[in-house]
C-alpha cells in the first residue's frame, strides 16, 4: 500500500481479534512515529506499549472514570501504546499528535487496526495513573493520546466524505 492509499483510506477501528500483533510489525510502527517530525526536531515523545491484558484492563478502567461511562473504552485491543511529551514542551501536544497519526497510518498500511482514544491526560492525572508515570519514570510527562490496535476483526465501514470542507479564499 502507498502512503497516499494510507492516508485516504484509513478507518478507525474498534473491533479487534484476540490475536496479538507480530513484534516486528509493531517495532516498524513505532518507527514510524518515532520518526515523525517535531517542532525543532526536539523528537521529545515517549511511547509506552502495554500488552499485558491485565494491565489494559486496568488503565481501561481508569480512562472509563474519566469517560464516565461503565465500557471498555479500548474495546478489547490486544495492545495499546500511550504516548507522551514533557510537562514543560511547548511543542509537546502537537508533537505527540504526530506521533500518533504516522502511528495509525502504518498500522493501517500493515492491515492492522487502530484508533486515537481521548483522555490520556485526564487519566494519568488520577492516582492510580500517577503510580504508573512513577512506574514508567514519567513523573515529567503529560498523556496526549491512547492508540489501541490488533488485526481487524470486522469490516471496516466506508469513510464518509463530507463536502464544504476545504475553502479556497
Amino acid at each position: 500500500m502507498d502512503a497516499i492509499e494510507a492516508l485516504t483510506t484509513r478507518r478507525s477501528c474498534r473491533s479487534f481479534k484476540q490475536e496479538q500483533i507480530k513484534n516486528e510489525e509493531l517495532q516498524t510502527i513505532l518507527a514510524c512515529g518515532l520518526n515523525a517530525p517535531s517542532g525543532k526536531n526536539k523528537q521529545s515523545s515517549k511511547i509506552v506499549i502495554v500488552q499485558n491484558q491485565e494491565e489494559i484492563k486496568e488503565l481501561s478502567k481508569l480512562n472509563a472514570i474519566i469517560f464516565g461511562k461503565d465500557v471498555d473504552p479500548f474495546y478489547g485491543a490486544p495492545t495499546v501504546c500511550f504516548i507522551f511529551v514533557p510537562k514543560d514542551e511547548s511543542n509537546g501536544i502537537k508533537d505527540g499528535s504526530l506521533v500518533i497519526g504516522a502511528m495509525q497510518t502504518g498500522f493501517y498500511a500493515l492491515n492492522i487496526g487502530s484508533c486515537w482514544i481521548n483522555r490520556c491526560k485526564e487519566m494519568f492525572e488520577l492516582e492510580k495513573g500517577q503510580q504508573y508515570l512513577q512506574k514508567w519514570h514519567l513523573e515529567d510527562y503529560v498523556g496526549v493520546g491512547c492508540c489501541i490496535l490488533g488485526y481487524v476483526e470486522k469490516a471496516l465501514p466506508e469513510k464518509k466524505i463530507l463536502e464544504n470542507r476545504i475553502i479556497q479564499g
